[in-house]
């Protein structure tokens, strides 16, 4: 998520606490679009401020994509469709390849890969076409030069390749290595800690049974072989394969999710928790198994959409919808534990309130209620006089956040990004009656964060509260 010019924001100071969740649905559809698409990604592609989307599909023999602008309101001004002379696009991604700051699409498929560089006003001019055959692909800076890199996973020759570019949108071949499945989705991130610099490469897939493939990044632009980590107890998945990944059990690692076609009774999504040292635990039913049914699954995203602090996980499929998490592993998918029935598939802040609302594969947009409901919306006796006060918010440069009325004494506070990964401790300052923390905007190694949302997590006995962060440019 970013936000690359300052715009009105109205949640300056919100205070959130650990509660027992309502059976509430907290998404309210309010306006709809008539298309069905193969794809669909955010980002700022007008550099107004706010987030638009994109989306991919395709007509008898040809594909197409189409831009989505946003209006600050959930609604949108539609560009119209952009068409592309291939069979099937499978997959959208959005990103600055040239470094002009302004988003560019890629669009991939089984033929060939299209790159369009954007001009900042929601428009693309058609840069190249790669002759890349890929099912799924993802983007990173894997040889830690400064410049986005792809990782695509190659549906004919079965592997798995990296492409590295050079920040002017051209790319060449670093590594290729063999893999199993052809319906699988990968993705890249930091899994040794909170100081790791290299990427690593995930993908699930189905290499003798479902599972997760894991390459370990080297920094140069290549991995290291493979490990997998296959679902036990006889669960099989078929087709179909997402994943995604945050900090699901709020320890400083990042884990795993991943999801698949399932039949009735059985799981379709798994967790694989981080050993703390770049492993995982393999899922044992029932734990860490959720979502039954057999459903085509679209997407799989670990997002905190009830602004608890703690990453929720939602499912895009045609039975699908997002449970809440509890920061340690676990989700509730039964009763109260349900956020939405609505099938989750890319998620943005559409009416600049400080939640994530949601945009459907199927041209529904929906509402995040959570901002609006507030403390409001949480059972009775679970408010108490808490304080987490951040100024200025938004912020360019640095935030102070003071912590008030809390019990017990803080040590420290902990910023993280919207994945769920932990960038930041800080030490508190104590006066009397209150402790004070300063944000630099910096990360625990000294890097600059981007602009976008992030939470500062404060734990003081068994208290945790929240508040939301949005550093600007």
């Amino acid at each position: 998520m970013k936000f690359n010019s300052i715009v009105t924001f109205i949640f300056l100071i919100i205070p959130f606490f650990i509660t027992s969740r309502t059976t509430a649905e907290i998404f309210e559809l309010v306006n709809y679009y008539d298309i069905t698409v193969s794809d669909i990604e955010s980002a700022d592609f007008n550099n107004d401020g706010l987030e638009d989307f994109a989306v991919a599909d395709w007509i008898i023999d040809s594909s197409y994509y189409e831009v989505f602008l946003s209006n600050g309101d959930c609604s949108f001004t539609r560009l119209g469709p952009v068409y592309i002379d291939t069979s099937y696009v499978f997959q959208l991604l959005t990103a600055d390849f040239n470094e002009d700051s302004n988003k560019d699409v890629l669009l991939m498929s089984l033929e060939e890969s299209w790159l369009y560089l954007g001009d900042g006003t929601g428009n693309f001019i058609l840069n190249d076409v790669f002759p890349w055959s890929y099912l799924n692909g993802c983007i990173g800076d894997v040889d830690n030069d400064g410049h986005l890199d792809l990782v695509g996973v190659n549906s004919e020759g079965n592997t798995v390749t990296v492409m590295l570019g050079d920040g002017m949108g051209h790319f060449t071949l670093e590594w290729e290595s063999v893999y199993y499945d052809l319906s699988s989705s990968c993705k890249l991130a930091y899994f040794n800690g909170p100081d790791d610099t290299d990427l690593d490469l995930y993908i699930a897939c189905n290499k003798a049974g479902a599972g997760v493939l894991l390459f370990e990044g080297t920094g140069d632009g290549s991995f290291t072989d493979s490990t997998f980590y296959e679902i036990t107890d006889g669960f099989g998945l078929d087709l179909n394969y997402h994943c995604t990944h945050g900090d699901l059990n709020e320890n400083g690692y990042m884990d795993i999710a991943i999801a698949g076609t399932a039949g009735m009774s059985d799981p379709s999504t798994f967790i694989f928790l981080n050993q703390q040292d770049g492993t995982f635990e393999i899922p044992e039913y029932p734990q860490h198994c959720y979502f039954y049914g057999g459903c085509s699954i679209e997407k799989l995203a670990s997002v905190d959409l009830d602004l608890d602090g703690h990453l929720d996980l939602s499912l895009g499929a045609e039975i699908g919808g997002s449970i809440a998490g509890y920061g340690d592993g676990m989700f509730n998918a039964g009763g109260s534990g349900w956020l939405s029935t609505v099938p989750g598939a890319d998620f943005l802040d559409m009416d600049i309130d400080g939640d994530l609302d949601l945009v459907m594969k199927w041209g529904g947009i929906y509402r995040n209620t959570t901002i609006n409901l507030g403390i409001e919306g949480h059972e009775s006796g679970s408010v108490f006089d808490l304080n987490l006060q951040a100024s200025p918010n938004p912020f360019s440069n640095s935030v102070t956040i003071t912590a008030s009325d809390i019990p017990g004494h803080p040590v420290d506070i902990q910023i993280f990004d919207l994945s769920g990964r932990m960038l930041a401790e800080l030490e508190a300052v104590s006066t009397e009656g209150e402790a004070v923390f300063n944000w630099n905007g910096e990360s625990s190694s000294g890097l600059e964060v981007s602009t976008g949302i992030y939470t500062a997590r404060l734990c003081s006995g068994n208290t945790i509260i929240t508040a939301t962060l949005l550093k600007l440019e």
